[in-house]
């Protein structure tokens, strides 16, 4: 008796009918649904298959006849659901090694559009994301300078936090302090210009989804979808401004200063097939050049409530701890703002600071720094 847990669906009717499935040692198998159904519902019978023989199975090269008519290993297994679980299947060795002829599929029954991203997603359970960079020193081989992977690592994970945080701000659950679930990891390069291969850091949810990771690349996608018109995608920036306009903006810095066009794809188990997008060095540069004339986009405006802790007008700095999370925020007064600082009652009133926030990354310990200028405070109420 083994384990088997779906992976790839290849062809679905009300449930699965034909699936490739891994057991607990890597093993893989493609699993195909019975005429009846067993005491514990739908009877799947499955076969081990290499993964080069897979691979021809999904891409259409080999029929599913074949598989079971000609198995690598003449072993079968009769397989079925676990309980409410339905991606994990209990698999009992079948007395036989040669396939019934009765209960083999129609010859010429091939599947096409094999989709490695989604395939990828459904075997890890989880959402992944390949992001590959056309870079001048990979179009003859699998290649990148490690400079400009390392930045390109620092710029994907940026752009991931932001939206993860934007995301949780209109949800009104806005991420803590120390909150790292936008985290992502990279678990595998591939052929293909320069592809990096990127999943969450964390756990997925029941359903095989990371919710953060899920958000971000659906809105990465969608700006690199509306950027092939100049105009959708400035105004996207503006919808975003602030600290997600600035990380996109840097993509697009990075990717025109290595003359790189990028291609990305995403899936998470459910999809089925992956969401893709691709800009070309051309386009890219056109949206540089606009965004060079709308400094304003990377302009973050944050708006902290509560009580003073620190005022020092001469040295142009404070200190605020928020009634909100009750952290303390403190910042300098912005060049050529009018605020004073002089008379601010400290403790016992409530202030409204509005300020321009900007984040800086330690490149070596991917630490940000954070940097608050105020522009503008009103008392909102004195408290006891």
């Amino acid at each position: 008796m083994r384990t088997i847990k779906q992976g790839l669906v290849l062809l679905f009717y009300d449930i699965p009918q034909v699936f490739l499935g891994k057991d607990e040692v890597g093993g893989q198998y493609v699993c195909m649904i019975g005429a009846e159904d067993g005491d514990d519902g739908p009877t799947y019978a499955c076969t081990s298959i290499s993964p080069e023989r897979a691979k021809g199975l999904v891409c259409g090269k080999i029929d599913l006849r074949a598989i079971y008519e000609t198995p690598e290993i003449r072993e079968f297994y009769s397989a079925h659901f676990v309980g409410g679980d339905a991606t994990r299947l209990i698999a009992t060795r079948s007395t036989y090694d040669v396939f019934p002829s009765r209960s083999l599929p129609e010859p010429d029954l091939f599947f096409e559009g094999f989709d490695e991203v989604a395939e990828t997603a459904a075997e890890m359970a989880t959402t992944v994301s390949f992001v590959s960079l056309e870079v001048p020193e990979a179009v003859k081989q699998a290649r990148i300078h490690t400079n400009t992977l390392g930045e390109f690592l620092f710029i994907f994970q940026a752009m991931v936090r932001n939206f993860s945080r934007a995301a949780a701000r209109v949800a009104k659950k806005p991420l803590k302090k120390g909150d790292d679930s936008f985290a992502a990891d990279v678990f595998g390069f591939a052929k293909g210009s320069f592809t990096v291969k990127f999943c969450s850091s964390h756990p997925s949810d029941m359903h095989g989804e990371h919710p953060a990771f899920t958000a971000a690349m659906e809105q990465i996608n969608r700006f690199l979808a509306l950027s092939t018109d100049s105009g959708a995608a400035l105004e996207y920036l503006q919808s975003v401004r602030g600290h997600t306009a600035s990380s996109l903006i840097k993509l697009l810095n990075f990717l025109s200063e290595h003359e790189a066009a990028i291609r990305v794809e995403w899936a998470n188990p459910s999809m089925g097939s992956a969401s893709k997008s691709r800009l070309s060095l051309a386009e890219i540069r056109k949206l540089v050049e606009v965004c060079k004339q709308r400094s304003d986009l990377s302009v973050q405006e944050v708006i902290i409530r509560g009580r003073l802790d620190l005022a020092a007008q001469t040295a142009g700095t404070w200190k605020l701890i928020s009634e909100e999370d009750n952290e303390v925020y403190s910042g300098e007064i912005a060049d050529g703002s009018k605020v004073s600082l002089n008379g601010a009652v400290i403790g016992d009133a409530l202030y409204e600071f509005i300020c321009e926030e900007y984040v800086e990354i330690v490149a070596a310990t991917g630490r940000e720094d954070r940097r608050l200028l105020l522009k503008k405070m009103k008392k909102i109420k004195d408290v006891s």
